[in-house]
């Protein structure tokens, strides 16, 4: 175990700084991917399924209570986390993979961007106790100093190559987004089938391929 231990980190020193934090019944890996503020939105090994959640669609609950694994990663909007406790719970007892949807981050005025992220960290680090792994904005932009920001904070930054539509078909490679917003008219069944229909892999096995193992701790 030492030895495979020691392997990885030798092959993603340099790319990775790699550090554990403890969550509550988890251990969760967090790391930063890139040396740099750069904005991942593609992979080289497969597909990987990011769902956008900012409010709580009929079906939300029971879909989080019975979707299986391998889990999409959930990226959820700061202000939905605040006033969806129950849920959250969910998410965290059945150790589903989330990060963080910020406001849009093309435009930074009077460093709005960098104080709502600030903002909404803080709403993430309450709620799941660590930091996220990832963070995307509603636009899929990052100015400059937004991206310096985050990368600061060791959290990575995540755009997707593909926003999900009926017509999707199986894109090596592609980072694959699902928006679940107040106007969205696609449904938590869709997702169902959608991951019945297509393999999907986390985004750390898709961009390095590897993944990230998480243990329930006694």
């Amino acid at each position: 175990m030492f030895r495979k231990l020691l392997l990885t980190i030798t092959v993603m020193l340099l790319v990775t700084l790699f550090v554990v934090f403890p969550q509550k019944e988890s251990l969760i890996s967090v790391f930063r991917m890139t040396e740099d503020p750069i904005v991942i939105s593609k992979g080289h090994y497969g597909q990987s399924l990011v769902v956008e959640i900012s409010f709580s669609h009929e079906g939300l609950e029971e879909w989080l209570q019975t979707v299986n694994k391998p889990y999409p990663l959930l990226m959820l909007d700061a202000a939905w986390i605040d006033r969806s406790p129950k849920l959250v719970e969910i998410i965290k007892n059945r150790n589903i993979p989330t990060g963080l949807l910020g406001g849009k981050g093309a435009v930074d005025e009077d460093n709005d961007t960098i104080n709502k992220f600030n903002k909404d960290l803080a709403i993430y680090q309450k709620h799941f106790e660590n930091k996220p792994l990832w963070y995307m904005t509603s636009d899929y932009e990052f100015n400059p100093k937004l991206m310096q920001t985050v990368f600061k904070e060791e959290v990575n930054l995540l755009s997707p190559s593909v926003i999900y539509t009926k017509n999707y078909k199986t894109t090596n490679g592609a980072i694959v987004s699902f928006p679940i917003h107040e106007k969205s008219t696609f449904t938590f069944e869709d997702i169902s089938k959608l991951l019945e229909r297509e393999k999907f892999i986390s985004i750390e096995e898709n961009v390095f391929g590897y993944s990230i193992k998480t243990k329930k701790m006694p």
